[in-house]
């Protein structure tokens, strides 16, 4: 079993936690990061390494449409 060991998010600064995994595949994208802080969208490449993990930005989830005022009927 590999570990890929807790991160801290660069962007708000709470710890990704660790991992505990039977593979480990290449991440190069953010839905690929077994390590991610949904909050930010933000992912951490599968580098086993701390000094090797490169961050993944993700796409920004869509913003929910405004609420339409009800009209009397």
């Amino acid at each position: 079993m590999i570990i890929l060991p807790r991160l801290r998010c660069p962007g708000c600064g709470k710890t990704i936690h660790a991992v505990k995994a039977l593979v480990v595949p290449p991440a190069e994208k953010f839905e690929d990061c077994l390590r991610r802080c949904n909050r930010c969208r933000i992912g951490a490449s599968n580098a086993k390494n701390p000094a090797k993990v490169k961050f993944i930005q993700g796409d920004p989830l869509p913003e929910p449409p405004p609420e339409q005022p009800q009209s009397p009927e």
